[in-house]
């Protein structure tokens, strides 16, 4: 304990310049957690790489291909396809005996984890859920389980980013700052895509805006991770591909990749539907123990996976095989069959609580859609000068646009995962089309808002917007006193007192909402007392004031105004004619604050 007091005194010590600017500050942050990033990637791809050849490779004498080699000779061949269920089903027990034993609540894809954590959980992350996902990614992935490292990767480098952050006392905002840039620098890392990680950092929390402000220490993180993966993995893309192949050269390709986008959508949502509702099915199965679920996922795709092993693993080499025109995948009809079992797959694997990323199965599922609708054209003899490999990198890009809601930095990913940039106004069509043909609320990530008005890490920057949500009858005060204008001055002033109040409104019987064109008399207090002084003896010969009148179902944004237009003290609030009570600055301000920190918390 003493020791690790030391070595965080230490550290805090060693940065006691926190103060500088924005750009420095971030700078150094942002290749600190860049570094921890591109390490953890380096650490988890050899795990699961290890961890594939032992249980795959050695249990059931079964290797996936792997993407960026030209393997078009690939042999699909299996020595022990009955270990595939036995092997995946107890890769998921593992994996759901360590979730119930140290973190119940680490489970799942972890991209939306963070988005969670960044909208509310004010950017914290548990310590212990990196080396846990760590853990438990590799043996998902290693066994079979149908998911990819990206998701994993992410909640890995913004939970280390969110412990850094609380060891040098960042505030709740720049503690979402820093798991953005993790979450960038994770996937940057072991995606190999720098710039689109970085504008993913940005787009993925919103469904329709973005987050600009994490933009500087997203790009030093990324660009950092990616270095330090790329320094032991090699910088090559993902993704192998011929240069002539990803090009774009006549305007008519646009018709097919259009309908790419269109079936990408319409497909993102059908993928989006079964995910939850598996996850929704594990979930309802409250008979059976926690660490069981991800077992049952587990066995169920080690048997699909005796017919088609295609969907083991991340699938990259699969995908990287349909870009080929390898003859495994055909006829045609296999790879739309492999396409919608991955879906099946990934759903059983993730949605039963197994740890892996949605990230990875959506780029396959769209690459062998794209390859199917290319190749299902050349039979028809349309589109013959478009290779297939582009039609499958689209189809990837459009695809995950439309599921996860990120069409900029999505497109910029296709680039980079192929080095095909001739494909960019191609991948901008149908990845523009894809977004918005798919439903708004059709996104694989659960945690992510509409825009930064919905999020509570931004709601107190939309005060006017909370204003119009609430009514008047929300905020309005019972503490008014409402008298009849012949009342006696003594008396008048003893019931103000004896309430503690320091205004009466003059009751004259009529409607208060219509009455003196929506305005009512008023006096304050120290009126009544100088009438008193003067001689003056009842409530309307000192009644000089007015108040604005409003509705209790009026949005309190009103009830401001009339504040701010009016210069009066109160707005009286009425219903059916009569005042129900009042409302001052001081009302609107705590029905404001309440509102903003009681969304916060939950």
């Amino acid at each position: 304990m003493k020791t690790s007091s030391l070595l965080l005194s230490t550290l805090q010590a060693s940065f006691a310049f926190l103060n500088f600017s924005y750009l420095q500050k971030w700078t150094i942050f942002g290749i600190i957690i860049g570094v921890i990033a591109g390490l953890a990637a380096v650490g988890l791809s050899l795990l699961t790489s290890f961890l594939t050849g032992l249980f795959l490779g050695i249990g059931a004498g079964f290797i996936p291909p792997s993407p960026g080699v030209q393997q078009v000779a690939y042999s699909l061949a299996i020595e022990r396809p009955w270990m595939l269920p036995i092997i995946a089903g107890a890769g998921g027990l593992a994996v759901g005996l360590l979730f119930y034993k140290f973190a119940p609540k680490t489970e799942g894809h972890g991209t939306d984890a963070v988005i969670d954590a960044f909208h509310n959980k004010e950017g914290n992350i548990r310590a212990r859920a990196p080396v846990l996902t760590g853990i438990t990614s590799s043996v998902t992935l290693g066994s079979g389980g149908s998911g990819g490292m990206e998701g994993p990767m992410s909640q890995i480098a913004a939970g280390l980013s969110s412990v850094i952050a609380r060891i040098f006392k960042f505030d709740a905002d720049d503690r979402r700052i820093a798991i953005a840039a993790g979450l960038a620098a994770g996937i940057g890392s072991i995606f190999k895509v720098p710039l689109g990680a970085a504008l993913f950092s940005t787009e993925v929390f919103y469904r329709r805006d973005f987050e600009v402000k994490v933009i500087v220490p997203s790009v030093i993180a990324s660009v950092v991770g990616y270095t330090v993966f790329g320094f032991v993995f090699g910088f090559a893309p993902i993704f192998s591909i011929s240069p002539d192949s990803a090009k774009y050269s006549r305007p008519e390709s646009l018709v097919l990749y259009a309908v790419i986008g269109i079936i990408s959508a319409a497909a993102s949502m059908a993928y989006v539907r079964m995910f939850y509702f598996v996850s929704k099915a594990f979930a309802n199965l409250k008979r059976v123990p926690v660490y069981i679920k991800p077992a049952i996922g587990g066995a169920m795709v080690g048997s699909i996976a005796i017919i088609a092993p295609q969907i083991l693993g991340n699938g990259y080499g699969w995908l990287q095989l349909a870009m080929l025109g390898s003859p495994l995948l055909l006829p045609i009809w296999i790879i739309l069959i492999v396409a919608a079992l991955k879906i099946v797959a990934t759903s059983l694997t993730i949605g039963s609580g197994g740890s892996a990323g949605l990230f990875a199965p959506s780029m396959v599922i769209g690459g062998l859609l794209g390859t199917f609708i290319g190749e299902l054209f050349h039979i028809f003899g349309l589109f013959l000068w478009i290779d297939v490999s582009a039609t499958a990198i689209v189809g990837m890009v459009a695809f995950f646009s439309a599921t996860a809601k990120t069409p900029i930095s999505t497109i910029v990913m296709g680039s980079e995962l192929t080095g095909g940039y001739g494909l960019l106004a191609p991948m901008m069509i149908a990845t523009v089309i894809a977004y918005a043909a798919s439903s708004l609320n059709s996104s694989i990530f659960k945690s992510q808002v509409i825009t930064r008005r919905d999020s509570p890490a931004h709601k107190e920057e939309y005060d006017i917007s909370i204003l119009r949500d609430l009514k008047a009858r929300d905020a309005a005060s019972p503490q008014f006193v409402s008298m009849s204008g012949i009342s006696p001055i003594t008396e008048v002033l003893d019931i103000m007192k004896s309430n503690g109040v320091g205004f009466v409104f003059v009751d004259d019987g009529r409607d208060t909402t219509h009455a003196n064109g929506g305005k009512v008399r008023m006096a304050l207090l120290h009126d009544v007392v100088s009438a008193q002084d003067t001689g003056r003896s009842i409530l309307a010969a000192v009644s000089n004031k007015e108040s604005p009148v409003i509705k209790d179902s009026d949005s309190l944004y009103d009830a401001f105004s009339l504040l701010m237009s009016t210069g009066s003290e109160v707005v009286a609030v009425s219903r059916e004619g009569r005042i129900v009570g009042v409302i001052s600055y001081k009302e609107i301000a705590k029905a404001y604050h309440y509102n903003v920190h009681s969304k916060t918390r939950k």
